[in-house]
């Protein structure tokens, strides 16, 4: 019995040690936003950096928001990079749908060039204070069984009125 007990514990041990949160963050977010908005103008944000580990392709099949959003409707959308003129590279200009993308690392090396966002874009439809606190996605790696993660890098707030709020304030 105490060989079975420790087996146990050890297999618990392993399978703790090799959770992986990837593609999503794997802490807490160390960074928020704070965004004024006119009700009925969308604006956008990316939430989620992710960088895509090469020879993984990953199809993005849905994300939901998790937060308080009544009265604001979401869509996500990818941000892959866009490199500048100069060579910097921008993530959070260019915007596709989500929903059935795929993305695959760039280089054959890991590096931040294999970085893509998840963003999301937000619409008040009335005046009021709009947190997304975290992303749920469903996604596939290389074809595999489609997965459902959680994760967030950058917890974002709207505070939409109409006009548009000077800023938008803590709390």
């Amino acid at each position: 019995m105490r060989r079975g007990l420790l087996g146990l514990a050890l297999a618990v041990l392993v399978a703790a040690c090799s959770t992986d949160s990837y593609p999503l963050p794997p802490g807490p977010p160390h960074a928020g936003q704070r965004i004024p908005v006119a009700v009925g103008s969308p604006v956008q944000a990316v939430l989620i950096f992710i960088e895509v580990r090469p020879g993984d392709r990953i199809e993005w099949l849905a994300a939901a928001p998790i937060g308080s959003l009544d009265g604001a409707s979401v869509r996500f959308l990818l941000s892959r990079q866009v490199i500048e003129a100069d060579g910097t590279r921008v993530i959070g200009r260019d915007f596709e749908d989500l929903d059935g993308s795929v993305v695959t690392a760039a280089s054959e090396s890991p590096g931040p060039e294999n970085a893509v966002g998840i963003a999301a874009e937000l619409t008040a439809n009335r005046p009021g204070r709009y947190k997304i606190t975290d992303v749920r996605v469903r996604y596939r790696i290389n074809g595999g069984r489609e997965r459902v993660g959680q994760g967030i890098d950058v917890p974002w707030t709207v505070c939409a009125d109409d006009p548009a709020p000077a800023r938008c304030p803590e709390a």
